[in-house]
């Protein structure tokens, strides 16, 4: 069974509760703009651009690397 990948708020939203940062912290941590990480969190249907493959894939090796 395939595990269902979440939707991108949702995910940026558990990555920044789990590393305890704020929206500016955060942004600086993945290295974005406050600009950037605001937009990646809107809705599907408000958002102009969603996270590139390798955001996904290097906020999940932060995730990964902070849990042990």
């Amino acid at each position: 069974m395939t595990k269902k990948k979440p939707s991108q708020q949702d995910f940026l939203r558990d990555a920044m509760n789990r590393l305890g940062l704020t929206q500016d912290q955060f942004a600086a941590r993945i290295a974005v703009s406050r600009k950037t990480l605001d937009n990646w969190l809107l809705p599907p249907s408000e958002s102009s651009r969603g996270m590139s493959d390798m955001a996904w894939r290097f906020i999940g090796e932060i995730l990964e690397r902070e849990s042990k």
